[in-house]
């Protein structure tokens, strides 16, 4: 696959709605580009360091059945908890101080990424396919052209979102934000929902 296509596909893989397409919406809403940049990137990185080698040494690693129940249920969970503390959460805490209450938005995404079946599924199936058949036609050089194409359509889709939600969000008045925290914490809690629908639909 050459790197237009891949980049195509990770553009639109990432424009798809989703748990990490929600969690960079509300992060940079709540707290700024910044927060939203370590939302989006961190998708790509723990593709890059987990599950594309775990794809690399199992060569078959989809979790199926159960399997991919269990984790649906526990990205749910924690994509519903984060909307939850969202909900409860009070005006953001001013500039150099800390909110030891909130886990790094680095570290939300992490965790999201890490409980989102459909990354393993991905890569176990569509992505390994495309990096096999390019290491069989290039070696190396093209076992990595489907990985970096697909990771650099998906990041200008995630930092797309971050600049786009970012600008918005500085023509908001102080007054809205109690809002913009129920919105998150309702995206937040739809997203959850909508992950914990799509596992049970597609494999029970």
């Amino acid at each position: 696959m050459s790197l237009l296509l891949a980049y195509a596909m990770g553009f639109s893989v990432a424009s798809m709605p989703g748990p990490i397409l929600a969690l960079i919406t509300t992060e940079t809403l709540r707290r700024g580009a910044w927060p939203g940049a370590q939302t989006a990137l961190a998708p790509m990185c723990v593709d890059a360091c987990v599950m594309l080698p775990l794809v690399m040494v199992l060569q078959s690693a989809v979790p199926s059945g159960a399997g991919a129940v269990v984790i649906g249920l526990a990205g749910g969970a924690f994509l519903f908890w984060l909307g939850l503390q969202s909900l409860r959460a009070g005006p953001a805490p001013v500039a150099g101080h800390r909110d030891t209450r909130r886990l790094p938005p680095f570290l939300k995404s992490v965790l999201t990424q890490l409980m989102n079946p459909y990354a393993y599924i991905f890569w176990g199936t569509v992505g390994f396919a495309f990096v096999r058949e390019g290491f069989e036609a290039q070696g190396l050089k093209g076992a990595l052209s489907f990985p970096a194409g697909f990771w650099l359509g998906a990041g200008t889709m995630n930092f797309l979102v971050v600049y786009l939600v970012s600008r918005g969000r500085r023509y908001l008045p102080a007054r809205t934000e109690p809002y913009v925290h129920v919105f998150s914490g309702m995206l937040l809690i739809g997203a959850g929902a909508f992950l914990v629908w799509a596992v049970f639909s597609d494999h029970l």
